[in-house]
């Protein structure tokens, strides 16, 4: 078997959705066994296999694979940023590090009072939650300012111009993950964010 799937993500859907494996057999149209088999990574099931799968579960079939073909666990070290300082969109790459995860990435910076981040030439067409950990933060995303403190959070269009900017030392952490990367909502079974 391709060590690049891991179907066990299987399992952890069927769960969410309080299925056993012989309803979720049933639903696609499938044998228990086959089910069972490709759960526990003892088969590759066809493309029409993992379509009646997906279907049955309510994702399309391409989320399906991309939840395959990630592990369900993933550990990576952080490392500083590679590119030039100072340059247009990479001001204040050295207070951070990054852990990288397909096209999904994690900051973590550590502030000094005065010292702006911008590092647009880093985002994609993505959605940006900061977490604010210690200190204070200014954050300006296009026209509009948000004092951040610690334990505060926000979450907007990352690919608007924006800057963090510490107004007192310390610490904060930005995720960003793609706009189009609807495998995470159908693994942790997310419906529509709420707003405060």
């Amino acid at each position: 078997m391709n060590s690049h799937y891991d179907f066990r993500v299987l399992r952890v859907l069927r769960k969410r959705r309080g299925l056993t494996l012989q309803q979720l057999a049933e639903l696609a149209g499938l044998t228990y066994p086959t089910v069972e088999m490709i759960e526990t990574n003892k088969t590759m099931p066809s493309l029409k296999t993992l379509d009646a799968i997906a279907g049955a579960l309510g994702i399309s079939a391409s989320n399906f694979l991309s939840l395959v073909e990630r592990r369900l666990v993933q550990r990576r070290r952080s490392c500083p940023i590679e590119g030039e300082a100072g340059s247009a969109g990479l001001e204040g790459l050295e207070c951070c590090r990054a852990a990288v995860y397909d096209k999904a990435k994690l900051f973590r910076v550590r502030a000094q009072i005065g010292a702006p981040v911008h590092v647009m030439k880093l985002h994609e067409d993505i959605h940006e939650f900061c977490y604010v950990l210690s200190g204070v933060v200014e954050l300006r995303v296009a026209d509009r300012k948000f004092r951040l403190e610690a334990d505060d959070t926000i979450l907007f269009d990352g690919v608007l111009d924006h800057t963090y900017t510490a107004v007192e030392e310390g610490e904060y952490v930005t995720v960003h993950i793609p706009k189009n990367f609807k495998v995470f909502e159908a693994l942790l079974g997310i419906g529509a964010a709420n707003d405060e």
